[in-house]
């Protein structure tokens, strides 16, 4: 076996999200770059697009969303609407910068999760695997 510092990186990490297709929407470029990073290093399959109305031709390819909650345009919850009208049911977990109760249309929807920004990528990774079944 070779010495740790010269194994791959991620050679013995568990891949969490393996065969788990993430649709993720969200506007800064950046923080969307960051989402594909960590979750495809998790195994996820990710495909990522900026806004919620790009994502709606996208849902029949993924199984579960990760959606900013405030974006330009539709927001999080409008897609939250969207999808739930599809004829398969994909959990939507919806991220954000406010607490709910500074925004209560976040707090009343009802997302499969809702996480606090800056998110720690473990605490995303967990998430899904829970919402999904498979924690």
């Amino acid at each position: 076996m070779a010495p740790p510092e010269s194994r791959p990186l991620g050679g013995t990490m568990p891949r969490s999200l393996a065969g788990i297709r993430v649709l993720v929407v969200e506007g800064d470029d950046d923080s969307r770059e960051v989402f594909d990073q960590a979750l495809t290093y998790q195994g996820a399959t990710v495909t990522a697009v900026s806004t919620a109305r790009e994502a709606l031709a996208l849902l029949p390819k993924a199984d579960i969303v990760l959606t900013d909650f405030a974006m330009p345009g539709a927001d999080g919850v409008w897609l939250l609407e969207q999808v739930n009208q599809q004829s398969r049911p994909i959990p939507v977990i919806a991220f954000s910068g406010h607490d709910e109760s500074q925004e209560p249309r976040l707090g009343a929807a009802p997302f499969a999760g809702k996480l606090l920004k800056p998110l720690d990528f473990t605490q995303v990774c967990a998430e899904i695997a829970v919402v999904l079944g498979r924690a």
